[in-house]
């Protein structure tokens, strides 16, 4: 019942996307409610998939901006 009546910040939970080497921040999906358990690329690199706590798989395909994206050192 007070799902509808929280702020809209509160319950938005996102996937972060870090550099390994430079653990710098380049990227943030939202979309589940709760905690995200676990996250699968897809062998192609194009996609992933997440799972959380609220129940829900969800699939991930990248923008074309992800897949042409260099990162600068």
């Amino acid at each position: 019942m007070d799902v509808t009546t929280t702020s809209t910040r509160i319950g938005k939970f996102e996937a972060r996307f870090f550099h390994l080497a430079f653990e710098e921040e380049f990227g943030r999906v939202k979309g589940h409610f709760g905690p995200i358990n676990s996250a699968e690329f897809h062998p192609d690199g194009k996609s992933y998939s997440s799972g959380g706590e609220d129940g829900y798989v969800r699939i991930h395909s990248f923008d074309p901006q992800y897949l042409e994206f260099e990162f600068e050192a």
